[in-house]
């Protein structure tokens, strides 16, 4: 007993906590001492603090252990005895008790080391040839072990907690079985039934003592992995960790990433103020090329920075997720390659579609203006552009430009619709064309219909001409090819002179156009400048008063439809 006191504090000098006592290893600082180290200084902080108890929880275990070694002795004993049936049964029941005796050994020294991994001193296994996907489990086996010990604490306390539920049903159960036993054995039976009634009392008064043994270790092991530290004394501790540690680590991996992008920009800058020859035109084509290469070199130069500095600083979780994350970069582009190869034809201004150029998009006409991850696209003649994601033009083919109109109207045109509907273009976007009556109502219709639909615009082109006809009666017949048509060709030009129409008038034709059922029609056409559309229809008004006049000074009759009535003899 003298020696215990020393026996005692040499054991308690190498002694640890559980791993659940502290946050998972894997926010443990990544460079200076090892993480097992760390864990080991730790835990010899937390038992030191209360070895009494911690040696209380052994010796309780230690009995369990001397219980369970007595019972597998005696059960070897009964087996030598026993006939070769019942050994059967007794070496089922003494591999159970193995069990358990190892089970509570493997307690036992994981509470007297603390909690120490124990596993670095196991035999180490034989090595098999592996195939890639093993060597990529290996890789991300860092990343797995560190997610598994961010959970680890509260998962085996679930699991302790669990443990002691059912084992507080095995308990109850017991006690009642027991119960039961007693209440026959108290009757006295006699013989054979006696020895059974002995032989079951043992057996479940042996449960019940398993029962109770273990809740009490499962509940010293919660006790353990709860320590003593507050939660926030934990969380203080393990934000310090982390900023020594792994938070260090990505923030000079930040650094490295930011001077190599920065240091890039510089001398690309460099090299295009000094050494570039701006009096040659550069070949856009050639510049996209060197642009993104230089994009794809400055990626690739910063994983390669931050691989270094996580290689450097023995970082194993993030070396980890930045090999999976290249080899999935790398799957992905095996997968999108001839997609992106695509694009990137696209992206050079050698696709089939390219700057500059003239495309049809969702039925309306457009300049290809700008080819990027967001392509832009401008119809001259509409207010506003599209901005319209790449892949949306994998199938699109574009055309020189040439001299074709990009849209029937511009803003102020005056178009006649296929309904004679006169109306003024008031505005025109991507999306919608606002048209204008003559009264001021306004009405709007998709971009897309208005392009498709049949119209006439007055205002292009310079001219537009105003197409009406007139009769006069057969008795007229006579002067029909000579007077008529001079007589309603003056007359038309001098009432369209009295009118604020008058400059805008290029010219008045009259010539016959068909001899009626009931009068002799003629065809009046005047020519006028663009900027009389507006009074489109009241030069149409203007023409057929001005016919009108001429007949009723010219004592001209104007025909209208007869109905005759022939009477035919009975």
């Amino acid at each position: 007993m003298n020696r215990l006191p020393s026996a005692t504090a040499r054991l308690v000098s190498l002694l640890v906590l559980l791993s659940g006592m502290m946050l998972p290893m894997a926010w443990a600082q990544q460079t200076g001492q090892p993480e097992q180290g760390n864990a080991v200084v730790t835990a010899i902080e937390g038992t030191a603090q209360n070895p009494a108890a911690t040696l209380e929880r052994l010796a309780y275990i230690q009995g369990v252990l001397s219980q369970k070694i007595d019972e597998r002795s005696s059960l070897g004993e009964a087996i030598k005895a026993a006939n070769e049936q019942d050994q059967e049964d007794l070496r089922v029941q003494a591999e159970e008790l193995g069990e358990d005796i190892q089970q509570l050994r493997d307690t036992l020294e994981t509470i007297a080391i603390g909690g120490v991994d124990s596993s670095l001193f196991a035999p180490a296994e034989e090595q098999k040839d592996s195939n890639w996907r093993e060597d990529i489990a290996l890789i991300a086996q860092p990343v797995i072990d560190s997610l598994k010990d961010l959970t680890e604490k509260p998962r085996k306390i679930k699991e302790l907690n669990d443990r002691i539920m059912l084992r507080q049903q095995e308990l109850a159960t017991a006690t009642l079985a027991l119960d039961n036993l007693t209440l026959l054995a108290k009757r006295a039976p006699e013989g054979e039934l006696a020895a059974s009634l002995e032989r079951l009392v043992k057996l479940w008064q042996g449960r019940l003592d398993d029962a109770q043994s273990d809740i009490e270790i499962a509940r010293f092991q919660i006790a353990d992995l709860q320590g003593d530290k507050t939660l926030a004394q934990t969380v203080a501790e393990s934000l310090q960790d982390f900023v020594t540690g792994r938070g260090l680590t990505l923030l000079i991996a930040l650094l490295a990433a930011s001077a190599v992008y920065f240091g890039v920009r510089f001398l690309m800058r460099g090299y295009r103020s000094s050494l570039v020859d701006k009096t040659t035109p550069e070949s856009r084509t050639r510049y996209r090329l060197a642009a993104y290469s230089v994009q794809v070199l400055t990626f690739v130069l910063i994983l390669i920075a931050v691989f270094v500095v996580f290689y450097e600083r023995g970082d194993v979780l993030l070396l980890g997720l930045l090999i999976l994350l290249i080899v999935g970069l790398a799957l992905g582009i095996r997968n999108l390659l001839p997609r992106y190869l695509s694009e990137a034809r696209l992206l050079l201004n050698i696709g089939p579609m390219r700057e500059s150029e003239r495309i049809l998009y969702r039925g309306l006409p457009w300049r290809v203006e700008h080819i990027n991850m967001y392509t832009v696209l401008r119809n001259p003649e509409l207010h506003g552009v599209l901005r319209i994601p790449l892949a949306e033009f994998h199938d699109t083919t574009s055309r020189p430009s040439g001299k074709d109109p990009w849209f029937p109207s511009s803003r102020g045109d005056i178009v006649l619709l296929e309904d004679h509907s006169l109306m003024e273009v008031i505005d025109q976007n991507p999306d919608t064309v606002v048209l204008k009556h003559r009264g001021g109502q306004l009405v709007s219709m998709p971009t897309a219909e208005f392009y498709r639909a049949t119209m006439t615009n007055l205002t292009r082109g310079g001219t537009f001409g105003v197409t009406s006809s007139f009769g006069v009666d057969y008795q007229h017949q006579d002067i029909s090819l000579t007077q008529v048509p001079r007589l309603l060709r003056d007359a038309v030009r001098e009432q369209l002179s009295q009118t604020d129409l008058s400059d805008f008038i290029k010219d008045v034709r009259v010539e016959l156009k068909l001899a009626n059922d009931s009068s002799l029609d003629y065809w009046i056409f005047v020519t006028c400048d663009s900027r009389a559309a507006k009074s489109y229809r009241k030069i149409e008004r203007i023409i057929q008063s001005a016919c009108i006049d001429a007949c009723t000074r010219a004592s001209l009759n104007i025909p209208f439809p007869h109905l005759s009535v022939l009477h035919k003899p009975g």
